[in-house]
């Protein structure tokens, strides 16, 4: 007879150990199993039988060990179960099933074979998911488990202690910039490879649906060097494939402002058209409990299942998503949930003169609609039992509307909104092969193609309209970044990654290629941007004037027609790798490895004399030839069958955003340039033409010329970005008598130091002073700067990226602590401490924008720092229960609890048009510089007589 024997009581007959190594990588889309066997007597058993079985598909692998008695399994399918048959011809024979592998991890796998004076024996074990911890893998079970009306990777990523996201949907790993993480699907990267979205996706939402995902996983410090392309961390899935039996669903999920509760709006107090102060002249809010305004909708379904039994499969998913935003407009007075701070009458008025005076007419428009379509599908083919293949194709069309108003001092009407809409499409191949019991294969080729371009409302200039100076004000016409702008990138890739087992020596090695090809459009103000300071001006048809100048801009190429201001370019990225993995010792496991990356690319930005000269070095920096090597080392020690030791320290290339790269190529001072602020004051001090928004002067566009715009550029010398990675950690699995068996509890710490990041400077300032010294203020720390420039060109910036000189570090802290109940209860908690330094952020795509945005003393002095994406103190708490409440219906009831700590966030000077510090007009409004702290009230670098007094000043302090 059979014996059938639990996982706690394997001692009895068969000795198994079963368990997951820590090894994991970025484009990895299978799972594998490494074994040994040993005799009764202690001994390697070579040249034993050993078979693997998916069961729901029937899949099949057959092996023979090698002298040690060792074998292994590459390219299997993820997830499960498993039947793992050992044939032996001297020994009994044991079937272990209800084995479940998990993705990019190596399942261990040992057996003593015992005397063949008994039956076949089978062996139970179970599902083992590491949830805890920084390197977490989230199954099926627990995706379906958790809610997310989302429908959203991040969702489950959240439960992961170093994985926080805001409001917005920006996800941060480890402190790290949400540019800079690395998605991928199926080997197919779900990045913004452009690097223009916060989210982190090339779309505005999640590329692809959770209920078509097989397993998640999540890695800060993943060591093999298959692993790359991250600053934060990795996340990695693997979809579902189809199986010998037929399954799928349908489910449609939405929600209403009826279902949904009230929302603190805070507002500014006005008396008039006056704000109201506090007694220590801050400005003061109110808060208004309004109904939420939003109702969403999804709908989806997903079927797979075998097109030929045992050998060809297929899985389809598609789901569709819309939101409404139910806008309550209403002007002063009204009580409307989108009240405008300004009378009916005037927004009349505005009206009335767009259309008797300009021919034009708009509204305020009406309620703003998103949309969200994508899905994928997915056929799966065992060629045979040494060769198997996956085929994927994932599209998603997502259109998101923008600029409408939603009330306060600004009015924006219809034809200022626009449609952002993209569409992407992804194929990937997958092959896996077995050659022999010692060598085997993974080929994969993958493209996405990813193109963005905006639906706008107009199709001319940017207008503002103000009632009065600083007074509620009306804009419209085309977004003034939306001009001219639209992108597309194409990223092919192929890798090869063979392994081959000698001895106990499991050596992986591959190559990987991608070429990624960027084009972009983006001539901000090729329209021109129009203001009119009042109403009666606006009548009039003449421009504001501020100060002697006129509230007129306009930038374009140099030829007037945007189109040329595009660039089309293709990077190479070509890395080889090779790694050991071995036992040290018979319970301490070791994995070592080389990684060499490198660029290549023909593209270079159009060569600009004047900053040849101005310079002595081209502005043609395109990152050709540069390179890096990674090495990285890491150890996994068994101390007993309760304890875990692990660790691990390597190098890991830093994910760049390529916009910022790229930027010279749209910045290059030749092609994009600015109208001269002396032209357009000279132009409108004498026309007697009347302001026309639906075209630019003539005699503006005449003035532009080649060669005299701003620039960015790449510092010559400029380093790959890079960081070293340290982490040491304790996995515990124990009991509590009354409460249960195997809790798991895991603490790690990470240590992070950064190296070569990447910070931007305005080489167009000038701190020096007459007399060839630093120009100090008063407090000896500012400098006061001036423009290398004269004339209207001392307004240009030359903005390069470089890297620093004082990197960043993290030190982070993270414990958890894990129990799954037979009875269906469920419960995980975990904590984590970050304590994170960088220099600048990074937070734009543009590199004048992150440059500007430079909260310190010196803008052209970057400093480590606090991280801005530091989340101090995390602590989250997830409690689930899934039981049959009614007879073959399975109810699950999850409730997920997260409390961290806030954002750092610094107190800066407000700043208006100040060009105290030597800042140009592209920067002299942005309030980025820490202020001076006097010493006492007898400081004698400020100005008392002319500021705020020290008792004013002290409040605040």
């Amino acid at each position: 007879m059979k014996t059938m024997l639990k996982h706690t009581a394997l001692c009895l007959a068969v000795t198994a150990a079963l368990g997951a190594s820590s090894i994991a990588s970025a484009n990895e889309t299978s799972s594998a199993m490494r074994g040994k066997i040993i005799t009764p007597q202690g001994q390697a058993a070579a040249n034993t039988k050993v078979v693997i079985t998916h069961q729901p598909s029937g899949t099949t692998s057959e092996f023979f060990t090698n002298e040690t008695g060792t074998f292994i399994a590459k390219g299997l399918r993820v997830g499960g179960p498993y039947m793992v048959s050992v044939d032996s011809d001297v020994y009994r024979d044991t079937d272990s099933d209800n084995i479940f592998l998990q993705l990019g991890d190596t399942y261990r796998f040992s057996v003593q074979l015992e005397d063949n004076n008994l039956e076949r024996i089978e062996v139970t074990a179970g599902r083992i998911f590491e949830t805890n911890g920084a390197a977490s893998v989230f199954g099926a079970d627990m995706i379906n488990r958790l809610p997310s009306f989302d429908n959203d990777i991040k969702d489950i990523a959240r439960l992961n202690p170093l994985v926080n996201i805001n409001g917005s949907g920006d996800m941060t790993i480890a402190g790290g910039n949400p540019r800079t993480n690395n998605i991928t699907v199926d080997g197919i990267g779900q990045n913004d490879d452009f690097g223009l979205n916060f989210g982190g996706y090339p779309t505005e939402r999640s590329p692809i649906s959770l209920s078509s995902i097989e397993q998640i996983s999540v890695a800060a410090s993943p060591f093999s060097v298959r692993k790359t392309g991250f600053s934060g961390g990795a996340i990695n899935a693997v979809t579902k494939s189809g199986t010998n039996e037929f399954s799928g669903s349908v489910f449609y999920e939405f929600t209403d402002p009826d279902l949904s509760g009230k929302i603190e709006r805070p507002s500014q107090i006005f008396d008039g058209s006056n704000p109201v102060l506090d007694d220590d002249g801050f400005r003061t809010y109110e808060f208004d409990s309004v109904d939420s305004s939003n109702s969403q909708s999804t709908i989806g379904l997903s079927i797979g299942g075998p097109i030929i039994k045992d050998k060809l499969f297929f899985f389809f998913d598609y789901d569709q998503w819309k939101s409404d935003l139910d806008l309550d407009y209403g002007f002063e007075g009204s009580g409307a949930s989108n009240e405008y701070n300004t009378s009916e009458d005037n927004y009349n008025e505005v009206l009335r003169i767009l259309d008797t005076v300009y021919g034009l007419s708009d509204s305020l428009g009406g309620d703003p609609e998103d949309t969200n379509d994508r899905g994928l599908l997915k056929i799966s083919w065992n060629i045979s039992d040494l060769h198997r293949m996956d085929l994927t194709y994932q599209w998603q069309d997502d259109k998101d509307e923008r600029n409408f108003g939603l009330g306060g001092n600004t009015v924006s009407l219809a034809s200022s909104r626009y449609v952002y809409d993209t569409q992407m499409n992804n194929v990937a191949a997958k092959f896996y092969s077995s050659w022999s019991d010692e060598f085997s294969t993974e080929f994969g080729i993958s493209f996405k193609d990813v193109k963005a371009n905006s639906i706008n409302n107009s199709d001319f200039g940017s207008v503002k309209v103000e009632e009065f100076f600083r007074g509620p004000s009306y804009e419209f016409g085309t977004d003034v970044f939306r001009h001219a702008n639209a992108s597309e990138n194409e990223n092919l890739t192929v890798h090869l990654d063979a392994n081959y087992l000698y001895g106990e020596h499991d050596i992986s090695f591959g190559f990987e290629l991608q070429r990624l090809r960027l084009y972009n459009l983006f001539a901000e103000n090729s329209l021109g941007s129009w203001e009119f300071d009042s109403l009666v001006g606006f009548e009039n048809r003449e421009v504001g004037n501020f100060r002697g100048n006129y509230d007129f801009s306009y930038a374009n190429a140099y030829t007037n027609n945007a189109q040329d201001t595009a660039y089309d370019t293709v990077r190479y990225t070509s890395a080889f790798y090779i790694e050991d993995n071995f036992e040290l010792f018979n319970n301490v496991e070791v994995t070592a490895g080389l990684r060499y990356e490198s660029l290549s690319s023909t593209d270079k930005p159009t060569l600009n004399a004047n900053f040849l000269e101005t310079y002595g070095f081209r502005n043609q920096e395109n990152l050709d030839g540069l390179n890096i090597i990674l090495p990285r080392i890491s150890f996994k020690w068994f101390v007993n069958k309760d304890v875990n030791v692990r660790g691990g320290l390597g190098r890991f290339s830093n994910k760049v955003p390529n916009v910022w790269y790229n930027g010279p190529f749209t910045k290059d001072g030749i092609t994009l340039v600015e109208a001269d602020e002396s032209v357009i004051n000279n132009y409108f001090a004498n026309t007697t033409a009347p302001a026309d928004f639906t075209t630019v002067p003539q005699a503006i566009q005449d003035s532009l010329e080649a060669g005299t715009g701003s620039t960015n550029y790449t510092d010559p010398n400029f380093k790959l970005p890079s960081d070293w990675r340290a982490q040491l950690a304790v996995d515990y699995i124990f009991d509590i008598p009354m409460l249960g068996e195997n809790f798991s509890w895991t603490s790690e710490l990470l240590y992070i130091k950064k190296q070569n990041e990447a910070v931007w400077y305005n080489t167009a300032l000038n701190p020096l002073d007459n007399n060839g010294s630093l120009n100090y203020a008063a407090d000896g720390v500012r400098l006061i700067q001036q423009s290398i420039y004269e004339g209207d060109a001392a307004e240009n910036f030359d903005i390069m990226m470089t890297n620093s000189d004082d990197d960043g570090r993290s030190i982070i802290f993270t414990t958890s602590l894990a129990k799954d109940w037979d009875n269906g209860m469920s419960v995980s908690m975990n904590y984590a401490n970050q304590d994170v330094t960088e220099n600048q952020v990074g937070s734009s795509s543009r590199n004048q924008s992150n440059y500007k945005h430079l909260v310190g003393v010196n803008r052209n002095q970057a400093f480590a720092d606090t991280g801005h994406y530091q989340i101090e103190h995390s602590f989250k708490f997830n409690i689930g229960y899934n039981a049959e409440l009614f007879e073959g219906y399975s109810t699950r009831i999850n409730l997920f609890l997260e409390r961290r700590s806030g954002r750092p966030f610094s107190w800066a000077m407000g700043m208006f048009r100040d060009e105290d510090f030597g800042d140009t007009e592209e920067f002299y409004t942005n309030s980025a510089y820490l202020p001076y702290i006097p010493s006492g009230p007898d400081d004698t670098n400020v100005d008392w007589d002319n500021s705020i007094s020290w008792d004013e000043l002290s409040t605040v302090l």
